[in-house]
């Protein structure tokens, strides 16, 4: 016997048939023996219809009401299956996040659970009921010390499933949805898109960070956190679905703060590298590839790569390898300089440092901490390259103790917690597990910019402050004599208008520097475990990009993902591209 919670969405509980469907579906697992709490979103598309009414009313609407108001609609749906269950014969009751005892940050509209009081959930589980839980809200204490409802915001129903398991201590969470699981990618995209038997949490992370929506990603990292098994099925097929599970040690869990964990539980320290810088050499499609095809036909493993916005008809791109490989690197240097034109630019005794940690993801202010802290022990930032899990920076390395110290005890991070030259294994994965796309995002460039220390932190200070959240932040080395620096950076496209305010208070402190926007972008990301692993993925995927005439228009690289940012005209043309190169249909 196993206790299971079992979460249904929107789309699964659309209709009076379709919970009657799942009703018989629990009936069947209750009567093998297991114990089951089932959370469920509200009906269909009645979040979006109580969204409607509220503006209806007011374009602003008071944040307290609204959740209020909101919550109404996983009421409905609960009742309405405990309701069928008890017609089916089988003991059911459903209960509110209040009444469950899901305890949240006094936030309205986005708040984060701090603590479950399983108490009452567990007393009926013990009685045999079925107990049918309100996803998507909690309550919290108002400074007046009274109970007030409070929702969770977007994906808010899987984040009450996942927490829920890890508080009953349940064996597996199944999240059920309108396709049969994590697939490859979006198959309104790519039809042939194949359903994957297993990824990592890890993987699934950088993927639901970046477009893949099957599952929200504050649910993925309280799974990876605890170490939960997650596995994500069809409501409408016996498939048997996509297993998800955390590669790391699972942490205790706290009463009090389950979903405030560490934002940062690790910091790395990679010795040796060297940058390799390619300057004014061609923008356009099939460079990025040319270069790294090189690179990988001499058996040279690159670490980052990052490539900036262009400058005029030319561009930057800028890597790291190992100190070891770099005589080799410098041949290849030479003579892709030497066929394609523009120059390139060594630096050696360099570092890359890199905190990482599921609770970076929707936090601009951890990027900002991480280059200000930097910026006060006067360490300038030679690179930038972020992913959803992790913020990378290379930097001199005569700074690296100061860094560390510097770092860890700003992320209040223990020795055990700081890896110098982690050795990693080969691990036995796909490169390219899936293929994530997002259309949500704008492009910005700050140009001229002063290359010293505090630059990178004063941008982003200021945008955490003001609650802007960026992505995919790039800062590349440029050989000019100038001593200017440019940082590009992606934005939520809701955001842009709220940032020019904040943008234009920041470059009067930087005298010649000057906001750029690019052309309407969408942001392509390659995921898989076994990139770091395998020399060459990053030139197959911009082989793929240039076999279709695809210009890529920015890259940031962390270990297990390649993102490019693409214009939005050729963002499906590049997913399909990537995917049937990786033949991830088969």
């Amino acid at each position: 016997m196993a206790l299971l919670v079992k979460k249904f969405g929107g789309t699964s509980v659309g209709d009076i048939k379709k919970i009657k469907n799942i009703a018989s579906s629990i009936c069947q697992s209750k009567e093998v023996g297991n114990e089951i709490v089932v959370v469920v979103s509200a009906m269909g598309q009645t979040t979006d219809d109580l969204n409607h009414l509220a503006e209806s009313i007011s374009k602003s609407p008071n944040r307290r009401e609204l959740d209020m108001l909101l919550s109404t609609g996983e009421q409905v749906t609960i009742a309405l299956l405990s309701m069928a269950l008890n017609e089916y014969g089988i003991p059911a009751i459903s209960m509110t996040g209040s009444q469950v005892g899901i305890i949240t940050e006094s936030i309205h509209g986005k708040a984060r659970i701090l603590d479950i009081k399983t108490e009452r959930i567990q007393n009926y589980i013990n009685q045999g009921f079925v107990v049918v839980v309100a996803g998507f809200q909690g309550t919290t204490l108002s400074h007046t010390g009274s109970m007030e409802i409070t929702t969770l915001g977007r994906g808010g129903s899987d984040t009450s499933a996942v927490a829920l398991a890890t508080a009953l201590g349940a064996e597996t969470c199944e999240i059920y949805t309108d396709v049969p699981g994590v697939l490859t990618t979006d198959p309104r995209i790519v039809p042939n898109a194949k359903l994957l038997d297993e990824i990592s949490c890890e993987e699934m992370l950088e993927l639901a960070s970046v477009g893949a929506s099957v599952l929200h990603p504050r649910a993925v990292e309280i799974a990876r956190n605890y170490g939960i098994k997650l596995c994500v099925k069809s409501s409408q097929s016996d498939s048997s679905g996509t297993l998800l599970e955390s590669q790391i040690q699972p942490i205790p869990l706290k009463r009090g703060s389950l979903e405030l964990t560490k934002t940062v539980n690790s910091l790395e320290v990679l010795e040796n590298q060297a940058i390799f810088s390619l300057s004014n050499i061609p923008d356009r499609p099939g460079i990025a590839a040319q270069i790294f095809e090189k690179l990988s036909e001499a058996s040279i493993n690159v670490d980052l790569i990052i490539q900036s916005t262009n400058d005029g008809n030319n561009n930057d791109i800028t890597f790291t390898v190992s100190e070891l490989e770099v005589n080799k690197t410098a041949e290849q240097c030479e003579l892709i300089t030497s066929q394609l034109g523009g120059e390139y630019n060594l630096k050696t005794n360099m570092t890359k440092l890199s905190i990482q940690g599921a609770g970076i993801m929707g936090r601009p202010s951890v990027s900002a901490d991480l280059f200000d802290t930097l910026s006060q022990a006067n360490i300038n930032v030679r690179l930038i390259a972020t992913s959803e899990i992790k913020v990378s920076c290379v930097i001199e390395i005569n700074n690296i103790p100061k860094a560390i110290r510097f770092v860890a005890e700003k992320f209040k991070l223990s020795d055990t917690q700081i890896f110098v030259n982690p050795i990693n294994e080969k691990q036995d994965q796909p490169e390219v597990r899936g293929i994530a796309l997002d259309k949500n995002q704008v492009q910005v460039s700050f140009r001229k910019l002063p290359d010293r220390p505090g630059v990178a932190a004063s941008i982003c200070l200021a945008l955490a402050e003001n609650n802007l959240l960026f992505d995919t932040i790039v800062q590349s080395e440029r050989i000019s004599s100038s001593k200017t620096k440019d940082i590009s950076f992606t934005m939520n496209r809701q955001d842009r208008e709220k940032a020019n305010l904040v943008f234009e208070a920041l470059i009067k402190n930087f005298p010649g520097s000057y906001i750029e926007d690019g052309p309407a972008i969408a942001k392509v990301s390659t995921v898989g475990a076994g990139m770091a692993f395998k020399v060459g993925t990053a030139g197959k995927i911009f082989r793929a990009l240039a076999d279709q005439n695809i210009n890529i228009e920015m890259i940031a690289t962390s270990e297990i993902r390649t993102s490019c940012i693409v214009l939005e005209k050729d963002c499906d043309k590049a997913v399909n591209a990537i995917h049937n190169h990786f033949e991830l249909e088969k």
